[in-house]
């Protein structure tokens, strides 16, 4: 396959853009919302999310399955689903964040449920056959390296805008909200601006590779077993590749962390550090900015050293982040006061962040060449459904999880002030369950044994 240029890399990675702002705002501010703007209970709004979690992510490998097998001489296998999820996704976005506290409560529960079980399911339709163009792009051990980076800068920008640009734009604090976080105008003008940031971004990333399509793997002939056989069938291969197992394994694992901290995240820095809409723009945008600047390192730290080493020091980072954590929370009085010390945790947190973030995808395009010789077929789109599944049941725990924390840590969303003992839980469970998933990512890492060495001989046997 040819080389990719840069400017193609640019857009192909302007669509992980839209990726990020809707991530970002379901993980950081869904939880919240349903809380502490509408009313609804932690346990119930944990339960919910982490039901359409678990949808999700069953979706992604039957997702990413149909996409292998689609035969489309315009589209191709993945460019077609790109379009489909894009405008789906940007329409119900638009909506959940318009829904309204007065509403009765049966009516706004089923609305949110609804809202995010279909947000969730344009978002594989898009994303999933979109990863798997992004590891089909290049066959390179380094170039794919190089194309992840790139969805990573604009991923983590996507991330940025939600957070930053929210606290610093849409989260201004008025005489009625002095904490802007609490406006609920807020989130609706976000949703719109979010939805319009999908249509754009999503929408140039599939007419940027369009071109691509002739090069890019066909479908295997059409499979003689008719429904979901065959689908069962590749998924069981799946666990034949230890090594994909290995690294799926490692990003669940560390996914588990940031997704407590998407989760409640808003909840600690709010109430626990008492922070402005101002201070969390800062923090955040801080642990992004280092995450953007930090792939020109991991980039080179991959080209001295192997993928796995760089994702093992990238772990180390961020388990060094999450201690500074979690002395922060004990030391919390001090931190409230002085609340950009709080820095000392984000620019370790976004360089850590921007390694496993970027590693893992780029791992995951050599274990689909290990594959082939093992099966003799590719199946990038299941590869990739099969990563982001693991990712999302691990997200969807998590939130479950930090909703009946919520509950039990008897957080108010009528008080301004909460209990000190909420503050102290809060803070701890996202700086010991970012420790314990971290370890649990690092265990993984150490058993994965793909080198450059191997991944180049795996090549050469593929060629012959």
């Amino acid at each position: 396959m040819k080389a990719i240029r840069k400017q193609d890399k640019l857009i192909y990675g302007l669509g992980n853009l839209s990726n990020g702002v809707i991530l970002q705002a379901l993980t950081t501010y869904l939880v919240f919302f349903g809380t502490s703007i509408l009313g609804v209970s932690g346990t119930v709004i944990g339960i919910m999310v982490s039901v359409s979690v678990i949808w999700d992510a069953l979706s992604d490998p039957l997702i990413g399955y149909i996409s292998d097998n689609t035969r489309n001489k315009l589209f191709g296998r993945r460019h077609l689903y790109m379009i489909i999820g894009t405008v789906g996704l940007a329409f119900f976005n638009g909506f959940l964040w318009s829904i309204q506290s007065d509403w009765q409560g049966i009516t706004k529960t089923v609305m949110i449920f609804v809202s995010v079980i279909l947000v969730k399911t344009f978002m594989t339709v898009f994303v999933t056959p979109y990863n798997a163009l992004g590891g089909e792009l290049s066959s390179d051990y380094h170039e794919r390296t190089s194309i992840q980076a790139y969805r990573t800068v604009f991923f983590t920008i996507g991330l940025a805008f939600t957070t930053v640009a929210g606290m610093f734009f849409y989260f201004k604090p008025t005489t009625e909200y002095p904490k802007g976080q609490l406006n609920p105008q807020a989130y609706q003008s976000l949703g719109i601006s979010i939805s319009v940031i999908i249509l754009i971004c999503s929408l140039l990333a599939v007419l940027g590779t369009l071109k691509y399509i002739p090069q890019l793997p066909k479908a295997v002939k059409e499979k003689e077993a008719k429904g979901l056989g065959p689908l069962i069938q590749e998924f069981k291969g799946i666990f034949l590749n230890k090594n994909y197992l290995y690294v799926s394994g490692a990003y669940l694992s560390a996914n588990i962390s940031t997704a407590i901290l998407g989760a409640i995240g808003l909840h600690i820095f709010t109430y626990t550090f008492a922070m402005t809409n101002i201070g969390i723009g800062v923090i955040f945008g801080t642990m992004f900015a280092c995450s953007i600047l930090s792939q020109a390192f991991w980039l080179w730290i991959t080209k001295l050293y192997d993928k796995k080493d760089g994702a093992l020091m990238a772990v180390g980072i961020a388990l060094l982040a999450s201690v500074i954590f979690l002395i922060l929370v004990l030391y919390k009085e001090l931190v409230i006061d002085q609340y950009l010390w709080l820095i000392l945790y984000a620019v370790p947190a976004g360089v850590g962040i921007g390694g496993l973030i970027t590693l893992p995808f780029s791992m995951i395009a050599d274990t689909v060449d290990e594959e082939e010789v093992i099966t003799g077929h590719r199946s990038e789109g299941l590869y990739y459904g099969g990563l982001t599944f693991s990712y999302k049941m691990s997200q969807s725990l998590a939130i479950v999880i930090v909703g009946i924390i919520l509950d039990l840590a008897r957080f108010d969303a009528s008080a301004t002030v909460q209990e000190e003992v909420t503050l102290i839980v809060l803070g701890l469970v996202v700086a010991v369950g970012a420790l314990v998933s971290l370890l649990a990512a690092g265990y993984f890492y150490l058993k994965y044994d793909l080198t450059k060495a191997k991944v180049e001989a795996i090549k050469a046997q593929l060629n012959h």
